[in-house]
């Protein structure tokens, strides 16, 4: 005998499908990594505009005379929000028919609508990566060319991208390199580079030398063994989004971040509205009287894209 679903019941239905959705994307059991890595920005335009402050200035000593002015230049870069849905239908037939069993896997498909959007956000910010997007100063995010101070060609250029193998004399090599870049007004800008992101293929290299009590440096009968000194310094994020298997990616490359400070990062996840579930359930609902179909759709808008280039490196193995 067929089942007529009654008002109170899709009321019913619209309160489990919410609730399954928030407790899914709320303690859905996915770490997302893009906190680790990328300043979150609030947005309440269509887009929001970075302003580049540059500062060349530098403290002098007062002996006499009056103070001396050092004017800011500020430049801008816009970053533009996109939006995003994903939308599930089922035949009002076919929760009329089996209330029990539908509403079992309209669930199933609201949680796993709420974990697509979970993890979406560290898909973009690791597209932005291997497509290496254009950075705040509007040079490629990994380049031999970022100038030092876009407003004064003299003080050159700085590179961010090389090739070298994931071991500890290279990432000491590239320690090395961040903590030398340079302001606008001379002084250092990266203290203490803290994040070592790679690939699943690269984990166990990059936990050795992030975690492991000695390094070895010659594999040989003879091995030459030292403390590591590095030990503590390094989180490693692991990225399958960054693995040969997916598009664009390669398990050769590595990266090294500074991200102690979290509103001045390599990447940025911007958001202008966060994800919202719409259910369309009522019998007098367009897509019901005319389709025949029960509804449930949500609604985001946010976007990734590159931040400072000067807290990041990129090597090539």
């Amino acid at each position: 005998m067929s089942i007529l679903v009654k008002h109170a019941d899709l009321a019913a239905l619209d309160r489990t499908l919410k609730s399954a959705f928030i407790g899914a994307y709320e303690g859905g059991g996915y770490m997302p990594r893009w906190p680790m890595l990328a300043t979150r920005q609030s947005s309440t335009s269509k887009k929001n505009t970075y302003p580049s402050i540059i500062d060349a200035a530098s403290i002098r000593e007062w002996n006499e005379g009056e103070r001396v002015v050092n004017g800011l230049v500020i430049e801008g870069a816009s970053v533009t929000n996109q939006k995003f849905e994903l939308t599930y239908g089922i035949r009002r037939e076919d929760l009329d028919d089996d209330l029990t069993g539908t509403v079992a896997q309209a669930v199933s498909r609201v949680r796993s609508g709420a974990g697509k959007y979970l993890r979406h956000p560290d898909k973009l910010i690791f597209n932005v990566i291997k497509s290496n997007g254009t950075a705040l100063d509007g040079v490629a995010l990994f380049s031999a060319s970022h100038p030092v101070n876009p407003k004064d060609s003299a003080t050159g250029n700085f590179s961010n991208t090389t090739s070298g193998a994931l071991t500890v004399t290279n990432v000491a090599a590239a320690r090395a390199t961040m903590m030398e870049l340079v302001g606008p007004d001379g002084d250092p800008l990266n203290e203490n580079p803290n994040v070592i992101l790679v690939p699943p293929a690269l984990e166990t290299a990059a936990r050795k030398i992030a975690q492991a009590d000695e390094v070895i440096y010659s594999a040989t009968a003879t091995d030459t063994r030292e403390m590591n000194v590095y030990k503590g310094n390094y989180t490693v994020v692991v990225a399958p989004h960054l693995a040969a298997s997916f598009a664009s990616g390669n398990d050769a490359y590595w990266y090294l971040l500074d991200t102690n400070d979290a509103e001045d990062r390599a990447l940025i996840f911007q958001e202008r509205e966060p994800v919202e579930l719409v259910t369309l359930f009522d019998v007098s609902d367009p897509n019901v009287f005319e389709r025949d179909e029960y509804i449930w759709g949500t609604r985001a808008r946010y976007t990734a894209a590159a931040g400072n280039p000067k807290k990041i490196v990129r090597r090539t193995g």
